[in-house]
């Protein structure tokens, strides 16, 4: 692997750009990473071997992108970390998947996935205790949807701003979710992101209790409905996806209003969003 110089300052320009591998075009190589920086006491050779198996996989595929995206950034005011970007550009010219720049974004891809798998059997373990004997009560469905809405979101790392439109006009529909619900899934499931879904859940290995990760595992099965308001995942996860937003809009504008400077309501919902 690189000096570990050069990988602290590319870590560096990471979280100052917020630069990344989409999660949409990561492989499985990247969540037997994420497994093993998750595990106990993870293998340092093992870590580093799969590091380099996830930049050889997606630095071809990504290097204009990421490249791109660098000389997009803000300099930074700081010398170190403006000499650092600098850096980093120059890594992104090169064609070496295993440069410091490519390791470093593998790295955080993995990072980025471990967490994401803690958080989804931390909700798998909450889901078991609310499932009791009785899965079928409808406060355990209820948490049964809301679980698995939430694993997806975050397995797939899904951004509230690209769904900003849509999310406005469910917020826009009030109380009447039995017409707001399905039109928000249609806007927004196309074939490739519900079948995306399911096969990140599907996936999911994670030492959670038996019986819950079961039940969000059968909401995945099987093909994919031809009608985005005929799948259950998708509708879950959009619909937690779009409360949460709703959620955070209404407490900033909330903050925003004690001091004399916001609208009342969620018009300006996009807005917020952007910001």
């Amino acid at each position: 692997m690189s000096t570990e110089r050069d990988m602290a300052a590319m870590r560096r320009v990471i979280a100052m750009t917020g630069l990344s591998f989409p999660r949409g075009l990561l492989g499985p190589e990247a969540m037997q990473l994420a497994a093993a920086i998750g595990s106990g006491a993870p293998d340092r050779a093992e870590v580093d071997g799969l590091i380099r198996q996830v930049a050889t996989a997606q630095w071809p595929v990504l290097q204009g992108p990421m490249a791109a995206a660098l000389a997009r950034a803000d300099r930074p005011d700081d010398a170190a970390d403006d000499r650092s970007l600098a850096v980093a550009e120059e890594f992104a010219a090169d064609a070496d998947p295993h440069n410091p720049l490519a390791l470093a974004l593998a790295e955080r891809a993995g990072l980025d996935l471990a967490a994401a798998r803690a958080r989804a059997q931390d909700r798998l373990e909450a889901l078991a205790g609310t499932q009791g004997t009785e899965p079928g009560r409808p406060e355990a469905l209820v948490a049964l949807a809301t679980a698995a809405g939430r694993i997806v979101v975050d397995l797939l790392d899904l951004d509230p701003e690209d769904f900003a439109p849509e999310i406005s006009d469910y917020a826009d529909a009030g109380t009447s979710a039995e017409a707001a619900t399905p039109r928000l899934v249609r806007a927004t499931g196309d074939d490739e992101i519900r079948a995306w879904a399911r096969e990140a859940v599907l996936g999911l290995d994670v030492p959670a209790p038996p019986m819950a990760l079961a039940s969000v595992k059968r909401m995945a099965e099987g093909p994919v409905p031809e009608d985005p308001a005929d799948d259950v995942l998708w509708t879950a996860a959009m619909v937690v996806l779009a409360e949460d937003t709703i959620d955070m809009a209404t407490a900033e504008q909330a903050a925003a209003a004690a001091e004399g400077d916001a609208p009342d309501g969620l018009a300006d919902l996009g807005d917020l969003l952007d910001d």
